[in-house]
């Protein structure tokens, strides 16, 4: 059975459009404020430290930079996160794999899957998911191929098959680095929440248009929720910072695979956007409070530096 092509997933890119052009302004304001800088040292050179206490609107230069700083570091550090967290489970798990049966090969095959891209663990609690950035492989336990039929097998495979494809993961490790990064901005929070939904509600979508019927992966998802409470499993390592794309049930992802899609709260989402709104004009206005009356010129700084620093004595001085 053919499959459709998947539909957009807008929430993922509007967060990395809307991050982007955050950053862009963040770093073409601080480069700006080269200048401004130059002039700060210029002043507190002439008047000392006590110049920032007579003058505070100085201080201001220094907001967005430090925001831009703040922002670049928590995305650092989340991806540093991710990633250990990620490599970590592979080591953990990948001496458990064993070779696959062979009717489980056969299935892969609707699905364009080869024996490279999964990985099969000699574990008894059931799981499935996606692992892997630039290769991501399908990984499944030998618990979940005794828990399913070979119909509801084949929706989780489908279902996990399309995270493979698209890479999710790598959108995963994007959207929760963003997400850390602009931690003071409601509206990435909420974008980057809704581009992991999306991923999960468009591959449900495919497992359904693959087997036609939404029946095995509804079916898959019980029987998972029924036993993943009763088995630790990988449950602590899936919850954790790790990127991968598991396949179990939210409240979320329920509602949009039984009920037809609800009225949106848009007074929740109408606050949380002037809330977003709000604060980035606050960043923007510490550009004009920090405007900086006349530059000093370059040679009022070059002799303000060398009264500051003078030369060493000449015993010091190199010939």
């Amino acid at each position: 059975m053919s499959e459709r092509q998947p539909p957009p997933t807008p929430a993922f890119w509007l967060l990395v459009a809307l991050s982007t052009t955050l950053l862009s302004l963040g770093f073409y304001v601080s480069w700006s404020y080269v200048l401004a800088w130059l002039d700060s040292l210029w002043q507190v050179c002439q008047g000392g430290l006590t110049r920032f206490a007579l003058n505070p609107l100085l201080s201001w230069q220094v907001v967005v930079p430090l925001t831009i700083g703040l922002a670049v570091g928590g995305a650092v550090l989340s991806l540093a996160r991710q990633m250990s967290a990620t490599s970590r489970l592979a080591r953990i798990f990948w001496p458990l794999q064993q070779t696959p049966p062979e009717w489980l090969l056969a299935l892969l095959r609707p699905h364009a899957l080869t024996r490279t891209d999964i990985v099969f663990l000699n574990l008894t609690s059931p799981h499935a998911f996606c692992l892997g950035f630039w290769r991501p492989r399908l990984w499944l336990t030998a618990g979940l191929l005794d828990l399913l039929t070979d119909d509801e097998l084949g929706a989780v495979l489908a279902h996990e098959a399309h995270h493979l494809r698209q890479r999710d993961p790598l959108r995963l490790l994007i959207s929760r680095a963003l997400k850390s990064a602009f931690f003071f901005i409601p509206l990435i929070a909420d974008l980057a929440r809704l581009a992991e939904l999306e991923q999960e509600v468009v591959a449900d979508r495919q497992a359904i248009a693959h087997c036609g019927d939404d029946l095995p992966l509804l079916s898959a998802l019980q029987k998972l929720l029924r036993r993943g409470r009763k088995q630790a499993g990988l449950e602590p390592a899936l919850s954790g910072p790790a990127v991968c794309t598991p396949f179990n049930l939210t409240e979320a992802r329920l509602r949009r695979l039984l009920y037809p899609p609800s009225a949106v709260n848009w007074t929740s989402r109408l606050l949380r956007l002037g809330l977003s709104l709000s604060i980035v004009g606050l960043l923007s206005s510490t550009i004009y409070l920090s405007c900086p009356g006349p530059l000093a010129s370059q040679g009022q700084i070059d002799t303000c530096f060398e009264a500051a620093f003078p030369p060493h004595s000449s015993t010091l001085r190199l010939n």
